[in-house]
C-alpha cells in the first residue's frame, strides 16, 4: 500500500462523513420546506434548525467542533405537534440565540394568522423559552426569513413581508425602522461602518433615512427569500447567488463586496457538482472565526452519494477569491 493511499484511508477513518469533497452531511430530511436557519454562539457552537417533514417536524442540531461532526437532530421543542413554517437563527451580543419562525395553523383543523413567535435560549441552544409572538395583534399578518440585526440591547431590526421594524423585546413595542419603506422578505444588515445594506439593492447611511440604488447589485428580491445577505467581522459582503436552469439550479456562489456594499464584481463558487442541485438550496452562512466561514444548504438532488441531505461546507476566508 503506498504512502499516498495510506494518507488517504486515514483521513476517511477520521471524518468519513466528509469524503473528498469537504461537505458534511447534518441531516437527510424527507421533504417539503427543509429552508435552514443558522447561527454561532459565543461559545462557538454552531447551531441549525430546519424543516424535516412539510409544516410538521422542525428539528435542532449543534456541533460544537466546528462543523466537523454534528448531533442527532432532535424536534425543535416549541414546535412539537404544531404547524410552522422556517424562519431565522440569530446570536445577540450577550450570549443569548434568538429563533424566530412562522407559525401556520395550531393544528390541522384549526386556522390561525401567519405570524411570527421567537423563542431565547441561554445555553447554546440546548433548551428556549416558551415562545412569544411578535405582534399581539392576530390582524396582523407576517412572515420572516432572515436573521435579525442586532442595533443596541433590545433593539433588534426586523425584516418582515408587510414591515420593517425596530423591535425591543422588553418593551413589547416595534417601530418603523428608517424611512418607513417595507423592504420584504430579504436581509436588511449594518455593515461595521453603520451603512445599511438592503437585500432589495439598496444601502443607506443615514440609519435608513435615504436609500441609494446600488449598481450590479445581486439580483436578491428576484430570487427571493431563499437567499442570503451576510456581512463578515472584516467587513466583507456575501450575497449567495444560485445559478443555472430549473428551481435550484446548478452552482451556488457568493457575489463579493470589499467596499461596503458599493460594488460586487468579485465572486466564489463553493457547490458546483456537475449536474441540477434540486430544491432551492436556501444557503445560509455564518462566520466561524476571524479566518473561517461555514455554510449550510440543503441539495435534494437523488443523484448524488447518499442521496439527497443538509450539508455543512468551511471555506477558508483567505479563500474566497478576488476574480
Amino acid at each position: 500500500m503506498s504512502l499516498r493511499f495510506s494518507l488517504i484511508a486515514v483521513v476517511i477513518l477520521m471524518f468519513p462523513s466528509m469524503g473528498f469533497s469537504g461537505l458534511v452531511r447534518i441531516a437527510n430530511p424527507i421533504g417539503g420546506h427543509i429552508h435552514p436557519s443558522a447561527c454561532v454562539s459565543k461559545k462557538g457552537t454552531i447551531v441549525v434548525i430546519y424543516g424535516h417533514i412539510n409544516h410538521r417536524d422542525l428539528r435542532i442540531t449543534r456541533s460544537t467542533d466546528g462543523g466537523k461532526e454534528w448531533a442527532d437532530p432532535k424536534p425543535f421543542g416549541p414546535t412539537v405537534k404544531k404547524t410552522y413554517y422556517p424562519g431565522s437563527l440569530t446570536a445577540l451580543t450577550d450570549g443569548r440565540l434568538v429563533h424566530m419562525w412562522n407559525r401556520w395553523n395550531t393544528s390541522t383543523t384549526e386556522k390561525e394568522p401567519r405570524s411570527v413567535l421567537y423563542s431565547i435560549s441561554d445555553d447554546d441552544g440546548l433548551t428556549w423559552s416558551e415562545p412569544e409572538p411578535l405582534s399581539r395583534d392576530p390582524k396582523i399578518k407576517s412572515i420572516i426569513r432572515h436573521p435579525i440585526t442586532e442595533l443596541a440591547a433590545n433593539r433588534w431590526l426586523i425584516s418582515l413581508t408587510n414591515k420593517t421594524i425596530i423591535f425591543d423585546p422588553v418593551k413589547k413595542e416595534s417601530r418603523a425602522f428608517g424611512d418607513g419603506r417595507v423592504h420584504g422578505l430579504i436581509p436588511v444588515l449594518r455593515t461595521p461602518p453603520g451603512t445599511f445594506i438592503s437585500g432589495a439593492g439598496l444601502r443607506s447611511t443615514d440609519e435608513g433615512k435615504s436609500w441609494i440604488e446600488i449598481k450590479d447589485f445581486p439580483n436578491l428580491s428576484a430570487q427571493g427569500w431563499r437567499h442570503e445577505l451576510v456581512c463578515l467581522k472584516n467587513g466583507w459582503l456575501l450575497a449567495s447567488e444560485i445559478l443555472g436552469p430549473g428551481t435550484g439550479g446548478e452552482r451556488i456562489r457568493y457575489r463579493i463586496s470589499r467596499d461596503d456594499g458599493l460594488t460586487w464584481g468579485s465572486v466564489h463558487e463553493y457547490h458546483n457538482p456537475g449536474r441540477a442541485i434540486g430544491g432551492r438550496a436556501c444557503p445560509r452562512t455564518v462566520q466561524l472565526d476571524d479566518k473561517t466561514i461555514g455554510v449550510v444548504f440543503y441539495d435534494i438532488s437523488k443523484d448524488q452519494e447518499g442521496g439527497g441531505g443538509l450539508f455543512f461546507l468551511r471555506i477558508a476566508i483567505v479563500d474566497l477569491k478576488r476574480n
